[in-house]
């Protein structure tokens, strides 16, 4: 029996960042410990990495928790986890929905208007995707110039939205291309080959 991808992305990228919430708890619960011990803040390995990783993993996610602080919640460090972790969950379900929905054979109505604002906004993610690598990429020059180093935590949460402006493109783009393929009736239909 096959599990639908709406189940089992939610399932499996919900637990991996569980485990993450649960390595940060406790990081936060050991830097408290150590009070005034690191004048210039809590090591990068192991204490902000399950942060990072968590961050990375799900940005899109993230984004929409923060809208907490919009409603004045402003929840901080590890309460910002009651919003964040259905984010989570949500973010994961609507992309194994997507996948589990696009199969080769379905076909899709034509409507040139979503195809149009599809390919907006995949240009749009490409432009912001490419302001945010530039300020990334600028972080790192200036201060690692490193590759396979503890500053590459750093890095990768500074290039993490980068990565998803890119792949969210060019999921629309693929979304605007498919949707105007199959409204195509020449390309639907298969040429009756004459001899």
């Amino acid at each position: 029996m096959k599990v639908p991808l709406r189940l089992a992305l939610p399932l499996a990228i919900g637990f991996v960042s569980a485990l993450l919430m649960v390595w940060d708890i406790h990081n936060q619960h050991v830097i408290m410990s150590m009070g005034m011990a690191w004048d210039t803040g809590a090591p990068l390995w192991p204490y902000q990495t399950p942060d990072t990783l968590l961050f990375a993993l799900n940005t899109p996610a993230f984004l929409i928790s923060a809208s907490s602080n919009y409603f004045k919640i402003g929840l901080i460090g590890p309460l910002h986890y009651v919003t964040f972790f259905p984010a989570i969950l949500a973010w994961w379900w609507l992309v194994g929905l997507y996948l589990d929905k696009r199969r080769p054979n379905e076909s899709v109505r034509k409507i040139s208007v979503w195809a149009f604002l599809l390919c907006l906004l995949a240009i749009g993610l490409i432009f912001l995707g490419v302001d945010e690598s530039r300020w990334a990429f600028r972080w790192w020059w200036t201060y690692s110039r490193r590759i396979l180093n503890v500053s590459d935590l750093i890095f990768l949460r500074l290039i993490s939205p980068s990565i998803w402006c890119f792949v969210l493109s060019l999921v629309a783009l693929l979304a605007a291309l498919r949707r105007r393929a199959n409204g195509n009736p020449d390309q639907r239909r298969p040429q009756k080959v004459t001899s």
